[in-house]
């Protein structure tokens, strides 16, 4: 029985965008010696390889120096790196072993060269191959590559959170979810499971190769592009090849350099305001609070980590999203729940607790579900 259950042992901490600011050619800016910090050194691939990220910063940034990176294999390419994030083209596995290599970090002024090791899982399933491309953190493009053109296959494409919180960890399973979820939707506009798999749109039956187009996802988020042969007969269906399966990385948003000047306090009748200043920035901004028993809540003088900006940015865009799914339009959404401009807030806080309020610039690009698009700024009170 083919286990899946690697989808759900992948858990990825995703370094956010980090805008360097530098003071002269060839000298930090602060005259410290530079320090490259990698959110991951290792990394386990699948099989069918595909681009994998890799977010990094640069402490101490010297001008006009770039991060490298070498691969010392021909499977594995430093395809690009752009500001935050290293690209690595990981290639197919066509052989029955597994595969490891060494990838190469350095920076100028660098105590030391860092090392990212790749870990390639052999290539077992060889019945569909997939190409990602076009992804940008809100979406992707996937090709479908039967190796029998005249197969019947199911090609589509999941949030690996879904594995987490079903439970689900084998294909057998999964496939029953799936089945039963559309024999349901097939029965309420009182059709077959054949008619339906005509009708769905978009198409989520293909025979011969298959490009399909996906957009409205979760930044940073991880998604499982799948296929499986199958062929219906009414309310009937057979299952001819074991679930395929890749792995889709989507980035966080590139964030603006934008900082915002906070002011808090209480005042003698026991009420709290907070006052924002943007600066150059005349976009739209969220404010959130953070109590010191809530999640988000970072102690004073601790930096913001890498899993509390993209928890913070995951819980703007869900709420975007609902309201966005109820009717809202993104520019309704982002002028009835933000603010723009120099503002004073009053916050109904509790005296007796400590806060950290926390606020951020948020877009909607071209009409699309708004996300956070500047580092959080901070504030204590």
């Amino acid at each position: 029985m083919l286990r899946i259950k690697t989808l759900l042992c992948a858990a990825l901490v995703a370094m956010t965008a980090v805008m360097v600011g530098c003071e002269s050619e060839g000298a930090s800016s602060n005259g410290g010696t530079p320090v490259v910090k990698l959110e991951r050194t290792t990394l386990n691939v699948d099989g069918n390889g595909g681009d994998m990220f890799i977010y990094y910063e640069v402490e101490n940034a010297v001008k006009g120096v770039s991060l490298e990176v070498s691969s010392r294999v021909d499977w594995v390419e430093a395809k690009s790196v752009k500001g935050s994030h290293i690209t690595l083209a990981i290639s197919k596995n066509m052989t029955a072993m597994p595969r490891e290599t060494l990838v190469e970090v350095d920076y100028e002024g660098i105590e030391r060269t860092l090392f990212i090791i790749i870990k390639q899982d052999p290539a077992i399933l060889d019945m569909f191959s997939f190409e990602v491309t076009d992804v940008t953190y809100n979406s992707c493009k996937v090709r479908y590559i039967p190796l029998d053109e005249n197969m019947v296959y199911m090609a589509n494409i999941i949030d690996k959170a879904f594995f987490t919180y079903s439970g689900i960890t084998t294909e057998e399973a999964f496939i029953e979810t799936e089945m039963k979820n559309y024999l349901r939707i097939a029965a309420e506009y009182g059709m077959t499971l054949t008619e339906l798999m005509s009708n769905v749109n978009p198409q989520l039956v293909y025979r011969g190769e298959a490009l399909r187009s996906f957009s409205g996802m979760q930044h940073s988020g991880e998604y499982v592009v799948y296929s499986y042969g199958v062929n219906f007969d009414d309310n009937n269906y057979e299952i001819t090849t074991p679930v395929h399966y890749t792995l889709v990385e989507l980035p966080m948003p590139s964030m603006y350099d934008v900082t915002f000047s906070l002011q808090a306090a209480w005042n003698a009748a026991g009420n709290a305001t907070l006052s924002v200043d943007p600066g150059d920035w005349d976009g739209y901004y969220s404010i959130q609070i953070a109590p010191d028993d809530s999640l988000y809540y970072v102690p004073q003088g601790d930096p913001l980590s890498a899993l509390t900006i993209r928890s913070l940015a995951n819980a703007f865009f869900t709420n975007a999203r609902s309201a966005v799914s109820q009717g809202a339009t993104p520019e309704a959404f982002l002028a009835t729940t933000c603010y723009r401009g120099f503002g004073q807030y009053p916050l109904a806080l509790d005296r007796n607790k400590r806060y950290m309020l926390i606020v951020f610039a948020v877009e909607s690009e071209d009409g699309a579900i708004p996300v956070m698009r500047s580092i959080p700024s901070v504030i204590y009170i």
